[in-house]
């Protein structure tokens, strides 16, 4: 009985053991690849430029030597969403951004989407983040 106890304890520590280095490993081979998200803002009308303006971006935690992000001006017709106009922005680092227009404010529903990803050593393109923002009513 005695060594039962002694079994189960020590299986029971082995398997605590094992689980906080499945949880370290898991930790540092997410830091490794570095954190990375894509930015949307709401559209907002700039009525001295009767324009629709969408801003987005994309960032990450370790430096690249080239991210871009596409971000798009999208109407909602008819329960779909069509993307209206879109620009492509580049930069190297840890971040990069874009701006897209419009011009008037064509009534309806409007929403920014951001796409972003990051070149690696390699020269693939690598940790592909979107979003979404609130939509606008014009």
């Amino acid at each position: 009985m005695r060594n039962a106890r002694q079994i189960s304890r020590r299986l029971a520590l082995l398997g605590s053991a094992i689980l906080a280095l499945g949880a370290l490993f898991a930790a540092v081979g997410a830091d490794a690849a570095g954190t990375f998200a894509a930015h949307a803002q709401r559209p907002a009308y700039d009525a001295s430029a009767l324009e629709l303006r969408g801003h987005g971006g994309y960032t990450t935690a370790r430096k690249h030597s080239e991210l871009r992000v596409t971000v798009c001006l999208q109407k909602r017709l008819g329960g779909r969403a069509f993307s209206i106009r879109c620009e492509t922005g580049t930069g190297a680092g840890r971040r990069v951004t874009a701006e897209v227009s419009v011009p008037g404010c064509v009534k309806g529903s409007w929403r920014t989407t951001s796409t972003g990803e990051a070149l690696n050593p390699k020269g693939e393109w690598v940790h592909q983040a979107s979003a979404t923002s609130a939509p606008y009513t014009c």
